[in-house]
């Protein structure tokens, strides 16, 4: 399993957040929680450096107005957090996302019952959210918000099959934590690795992100939608292309909701929060093969396991 629990973990009791609650023993190991929703990852909005400094007029302006962090909430207690993005589709402006926000974590193909969403909106105000679609084995889903309209969604089907979105392999990745509201950015490179999930037509960029990015959109530095990511501590950041995406969303309207139902689901593990000592978490989170010497033609990694290239 890609994720599992150690010797060395932690969990007990929850708080609101969905976090182990720490104890004394703890805090005497010197244990750190980890894998939360809230650990930030590259540059901040509010700092105009980095990656913002590079992005076009156009996507530095777009992207504050597009991200959304989203919420799901099981009584008091929250159930999982995510990015979101609002796009224009069959005439209104719903937020796409992961449906690991609403993923039952004791059955993977099916939805969870009686969950509560909230949605952070570009302007910092909570609202409610309402599930409109769903399917469980792209791990896609449609959230709308009510009484609200975003002024400038992404177009998912401007430069539909258009080469040039990949002509240049730098990408970038966008997130918003839903606590703080924090929007975050980092870049990096489309890669030809494959990584410990098993779907195959997910793609990885070399975007380092945190949970917090999970759902986010991959865009290009002239603001052009490329996917959808999700998360993998491990070996780069896989997504779904925008092409797998319009097919869902295509599906979405003329099927509705779609739950996985029988036969093996599709493993989508999401790092679940605990208490680890600082060493293991950082062996863990290093891919195989890390640190050893590289051939004259590099290596790559297939199916989670790293492969010189000759």
């Amino acid at each position: 399993m890609p994720y599992c629990n150690y010797a060395r973990d932690r969990s007990g009791d929850l708080d609101s957040l969905g976090y182990p609650k720490p104890s004394k023993t703890i805090v005497s190991e010197g244990l750190v929680l980890v894998n939360t929703f809230e650990e930030t990852f590259g540059d901040i909005y509010d700092s105009g450096k980095g990656i913002w400094s590079q992005l076009t007029e156009i996507g530095s302006y777009s992207l504050p107005r597009r991200v959304v962090a989203l919420a799901s909430f099981s009584g008091e207690r929250r159930f999982f957090a995510c990015t979101g993005l609002f796009i224009e589709w069959n005439g209104c402006t719903p937020i796409l996302t992961s449906a690991s926000l609403v993923r039952d974590p004791k059955d993977g193909n099916k939805i969870a019952e009686k969950l509560k969403i909230e949605v952070l909106l570009p302007n910092n105000k909570y609202k409610e959210g309402e599930l409109q679609y769903c399917n469980l084995h792209y791990n896609v889903a449609l959230v709308v918000v009510k009484d609200f309209r975003c002024l400038r969604p992404v177009r998912t089907h401007e430069d539909w099959r258009n080469p040039l979105i990949l002509e240049d392999s730098n990408v970038v990745a966008a997130g918003r934590c839903f606590k703080s509201g924090r929007l975050m950015a980092t870049h990096g490179r489309l890669t030809a690795w494959s990584g410990v999930l098993d779907y195959r037509d997910l793609r990885y960029s070399s975007c380092k992100i945190t949970k917090a990015g999970i759902g986010r959109p991959l865009i290009d530095f002239k603001g052009r939608f490329v996917g959808m990511n999700f998360y993998d501590k491990k070996i780069g950041t896989p997504f779904l292309f925008r092409d797998c995406i319009i097919r869902v969303l295509a599906h979405f309207k003329e099927n509705g909701t779609v739950e996985v139902g029988g036969g093996k689901p599709i493993r989508w593990p999401v790092p679940i929060p605990c208490w680890r000592h600082p060493d293991d978490e950082l062996k863990d989170s290093r891919p195989p093969g890390y640190g050893g010497k590289s051939g004259r033609f590099g290596f790559t990694y297939v199916d989670g396991d790293r492969v010189d290239n000759h």
